[in-house]
């Protein structure tokens, strides 16, 4: 398995545990038909992050939030919730977390929906693969 399946996996875990509360529906893919809230949480684009022994990478991954009404009020909300979200010490395939940091964050109305985005850093590592 590689460190984007394993980010990916372990961060649709804890997405939709934060968000479920909230009645914001997470999906891994942009839906054809779905209602707002919505949150979907797009590939991470990945870099080496290695050393001498140990596989290492840097991943950047943006789950983007939309919900419609006059104020985004709900909005806010969601996106205090994934800002919290923390990942569990290991994932799937032997994968480590070596640190996820919230690197930006924004929030934007067009016509009459709100969207709103967060984007993390992860840097994961391995030994002996």
């Amino acid at each position: 398995m590689t460190a984007r399946e394993a980010l990916r996996g372990g961060l649709m875990t804890a997405l939709r545990s934060a968000l479920q509360p909230l009645a914001v529906a997470l999906f891994d893919a942009v839906p054809v038909r779905a209602s707002v809230p919505q949150g979907v949480l797009g590939e991470p684009g990945e870099t080496d992050w290695g050393a001498a022994g140990i596989e290492g990478r840097e991943l950047r991954v943006t789950v983007t939030l939309t919900d419609e009404g006059e104020q985004p009020r709900r909005l806010r909300a969601a996106m205090q919730a994934v800002e919290a979200i923390e990942l569990p010490q290991s994932l799937a395939d032997g994968w480590q977390v070596a640190g996820l940091v919230v690197t930006a964050t924004r929030m934007a109305k067009t016509s009459a929906r709100w969207t709103a985005s967060v984007e993390w850093r992860a840097r994961l590592w391995r030994v002996g693969q």
